[in-house]
C-alpha cells in the first residue's frame, strides 16, 4: 500500500521489524464510515507483557492508565492538533522522514493510519493525561503488539479506547531446490454497480503453489499475501457499429497509487460512478451510453513476474 506515494507494508501483510508498517484503523457509525471528532494518540504496547489489552486500561475509566503503564509504552503517535477536521490529518504532512513518522493521517472519511517505522530512529510523545514525554520508538523486536487508539467520538463526549493488534516477524529467507511454479487466479467480487453509486471494486486472488516437492507450511506462507501492490484498467465496453469496442475509463497508471491490499491478496479500488458523466471520453462520444457492461483487469507482480488478469466483467446499470 501507498501513503503520499509512499510505500508502506500494512499490518496484515505480515510485516517485518525493519520495515514502514501502516496500522490502519476504519471507524463506522450507522453502518458507514464516519470521523472521530477527535483522535488523541496511538499507543502501542508489547502483547507479550499485556497477555489481555485491557491490561494497560484503568479499570473505572477504560483509558490507559498512565500510572501504571507508562513505562510500557513503546511508541505514541500524536497529531499537533486533535481535531480531525485539522490539517494536522493530512497525509501530505507525511514524508517518511523522522519528523513525520509520530502524525496521524487521514486517508479518507473514517480512515486513519499511522506509520510504525523500524527502517530509521523514529520517536513519539507521549500526550495522554498532560504527558510531554518524548520516546524512541521501541517496537523493535519480533512478536505481538497492540495499537490503543484514544478517541472523542462526538464533541462534549467522554474519551474511549479502540484496541487493536498488529504482529512484526524477523525477516528471513525461504529456500527452495527449484524454481517456485505459482498458479494465480484472480476474480472480480462486484458483479453489478448502479450508476451514481461510489464502491470498492474488490478483486480476490487464489494462489496456488505447483512445486510437489515444497514443505505445505511453506505454501501457506507464500499463499498469503503474495500481492503487495498493484494497478487496474477500467474499460468500457461497446457494441455500437460506429463505436471503438473498448474504451479506457481509468488506467493502470491512474490507479496504481490508489489501489488499496486486504488480507488474503484482495486488491480494492474506490470507483466513484458519479464522475462518468462528465469523462473526457464521454464527451468525446466514444462511450454510447455509460450504463453497460465494463471489463475489469488487475496487474501486479509476483516473484520477479509482471501479470495482468483476464478480463473480469460488471454491469453498470
Amino acid at each position: 500500500m501507498q501513503l503520499n506515494n509512499l510505500s508502506i507494508s500494512d499490518r496484515h501483510n505480515r510485516p517485518v521489524v525493519l520495515s514502514k508498517v501502516g496500522l490502519q484503523a476504519f471507524f463506522l457509525s450507522d453502518g458507514e464510515y464516519a470521523d472521530p471528532y477527535e483522535i488523541n494518540a496511538v499507543t502501542v504496547f508489547s502483547r507479550a507483557v499485556n497477555l489481555y489489552p485491557s491490561s494497560v486500561l484503568d479499570v473505572d475509566t477504560q483509558l490507559i492508565d498512565t500510572a501504571n503503564v507508562s513505562g510500557s509504552i513503546l511508541m505514541n503517535f500524536a497529531a499537533s492538533s486533535a481535531r480531525t477536521n485539522n490539517s494536522a490529518f493530512d497525509t501530505s504532512n507525511y514524508d517518511g522522514t523522522t519528523a513525520t513518522t509520530s502524525g496521524i493521517f487521514r486517508t479518507g472519511v473514517g480512515k486513519y493510519i499511522v506509520v510504525l517505522d523500524g527502517t530509521i530512529n523514529s520517536s513519539g510523545v507521549i500526550n495522554l493525561d498532560g504527558m510531554n514525554e518524548v520516546i524512541p520508538n521501541r517496537a523493535s523486536g519480533t512478536g505481538d503488539y497492540i495499537d490503543v487508539w484514544t478517541i472523542k467520538w462526538v464533541e462534549g463526549s467522554l474519551p474511549q479506547t479502540v484496541v487493536n493488534e498488529f504482529n512484526l516477524r524477523k525477516g528471513g529467507f525461504t529456500v527452495l531446490t527449484e524454481p517456485l511454479m505459482l498458479k494465480l487466479k484472480s476474480r472480480l467480487v462486484n458483479s453489478k454497480v448502479t450508476l451514481g453509486s461510489k464502491v470498492d471494486l474488490k478483486i480476490a486472488t487464489d494462489v496456488h503453489v505447483e512445486n510437489r516437492v515444497v514443505e505445505d507450511s511453506t505454501k501457506n506462507l507464500l499463499r498469503e499475501n503474495v500481492i503487495t501492490s498493484g494497478a487496474i484498467q477500467i474499460e468500457k465496453i461497446n457494441e455500437g457499429e460506429y463505436l471503438p469496442s473498448h474504451v479506457t475509463v481509468s488506467s493502470y497508471s491512474e490507479t496504481s497509487g490508489l489501489v488499496r491490499m486486504s488480507a488474503d491478496n484482495v486488491m480494492i479500488f474506490s470507483w466513484d460512478t458519479a464522475t462518468l458523466p462528465t469523462h473526457p471520453q464521454l464527451i468525446a462520444g466514444k462511450f454510447g451510453s455509460i450504463q453497460g457492461v465494463y471489463a475489469i483487469r488487475a496487474k501486479y507482480t509476483v516473484f520477479g513476474e509482471t501479470l495482468i488478469t483476464d478480463p473480469m466483467y460488471l454491469t453498470l446499470s
